[in-house]
């Protein structure tokens, strides 16, 4: 019942946002749906990090880019579809840290990126409470969302970073990528 009722909430949303019927927002959330249901996915391993990420299995691994960061550690897309992407980052031990203080943290960088409408919740991930912030970058009727999961493990932090133009349609595809989100225990 709850599931039916988040489901039917999100197709009013998309409905509402692009103008379409309910039954032609019913029709596209069922496929985008399916789709994840069957998704195939191909696991990374970075253990000189100290994690693995899932992603699907037709994007693939490029370099950091470590002008966006220094703690860029990697990144992956589908190579057909530039609308989306994950990027993974490692921060410096900060003893005593929490991952709400790593969301904190990394919030004023945003801002002055152009990013706005910040909302930090509670989730958990890799099995450990975390944190998500999402925020988005609004320029010319376009949007850049991104979605970021904090955890913390042995005073190290991690961040998987998720960016999306299209978010409505990346929201269960990023829920899937952070709740097969690993820490690799050293």
């Amino acid at each position: 019942m709850t599931a039916n009722k988040h489901f039917k909430r999100r197709v009013r949303e998309r409905a509402r946002r692009t103008g379409e019927s309910y039954t032609a927002a019913l029709r596209h959330l069922r496929r985008v749906d399916a789709e994840e249901r069957h998704m195939e996915w191909q696991r990374i391993e970075k253990p000189e990090f100290g994690y693995a990420v899932h992603v699907p299995e037709d994007w693939d691994e490029r370099p950091p880019n470590l002008k966006n960061s220094p703690l860029e550690t990697a990144r992956f897309g589908q190579p057909t579809d530039r609308r989306h992407s994950v990027i993974v980052f490692r921060g410096w031990p900060r003893p005593g840290s929490t991952a709400a203080d790593a969301a904190e943290l990394v919030r004023p960088i945003l801002e002055s990126a152009g990013f706005s409408d910040f909302q930090i919740t509670d989730v958990e991930v890799a099995g450990r409470l975390a944190a998500r912030l999402d925020c988005a970058k609004h320029d010319a009727g376009r949007v850049w969302a991104v979605r970021e999961y904090f955890v913390v493990h042995d005073d190290v932090r991690f961040c998987l970073g998720c960016g999306s133009s299209v978010p409505e349609e990346d929201d269960l595809l990023f829920t899937a990528i952070a709740e097969r989100f690993e820490i690799l225990e050293s």
